[in-house]
């Protein structure tokens, strides 16, 4: 069969430009396996370079504790008292005393981790209310690149579960239980103090609980104690 002038003129274009594809194609795989070949390694990233600790480091714990002050506010744990207005105490701003242990790891110089427990105690007018329990507890230094002044500025997050209950002091009669509330934290504190591992220095701090029944906010000012294993 007679083949046309004109066709075969198309068709070599198309026998030269598979070659050439298969030629781009295998281009960037011959450049990644130069360096390899060539028997260089890569620079390491120096965001990921591991690095030693120099202020913080091994196991961590610790003790804060001091002033506090807060409030309560509720029902007693009750589906037929909850949300009704005879059943409602408030107590006013109490005085007391509160803090917290804890005890993790330095996972870096400017991160540690672990598990906390505490809460406070309240005198408030003819009340006492208690609130605490356990927590997580996650420690962060997030000036710590900056300078040496700086490296023991920290701010501490808390969240868990736990207890409230308030009683009144005239017969003990239990005014406000919160049941197993919810509780989180939160302050700041300055560990600039040091003798050999252990770093002190002031603590700020506020937490709060809630649930259903209760709505009790605690705010302390008081001296903070760590322990670090290293380095």
């Amino acid at each position: 069969m007679a083949t046309c002038p004109h066709l075969r003129h198309l068709r070599r274009p198309r026998a030269f430009a598979l070659p050439a594809l298969l030629g781009l194609s295998l281009l960037p795989a011959a450049a990644a396996a130069q360096p390899a070949a060539s028997g260089e390694t890569p620079a390491a990233d120096p965001l990921f370079a591991p690095r030693s600790a120099v202020r913080r480091g091994g196991l961590a714990a610790g003790i804060a504790g001091g002033l506090a002050l807060g409030s309560a506010a509720g029902f007693p744990n009750d589906v037929q008292k909850i949300g009704f207005q005879r059943h409602y105490t408030e107590t006013g701003v109490g005085v007391g005393g509160g803090g917290y242990v804890w005890i993790g790891g330095a996972l870096a110089d400017w991160l540690t981790f672990g598990a906390a427990f505490g809460g406070h105690g309240l005198s408030a007018a003819d009340h006492t209310s208690l609130a605490g329990g356990f927590m997580l507890h996650t420690e962060v230094f997030p000036l710590f690149s900056l300078a040496d002044r700086w490296r023991d500025v920290g701010v501490t997050f808390d969240a868990g579960t736990g207890v409230a209950d308030t009683t009144a002091d005239a017969d003990g009669a239990e005014v406000i239980d919160g049941a197993l509330p919810a509780r989180i934290g939160g302050g700041v504190f300055y560990e600039g103090i040091r003798l050999w591992k252990v770093a002190m220095g002031p603590w700020l701090y506020a937490d709060y609980t809630w649930s259903t029944s209760v709505r009790q906010p605690g705010f302390y000012l008081g001296w903070r104690t760590a322990l670090y294993t290293g380095p």
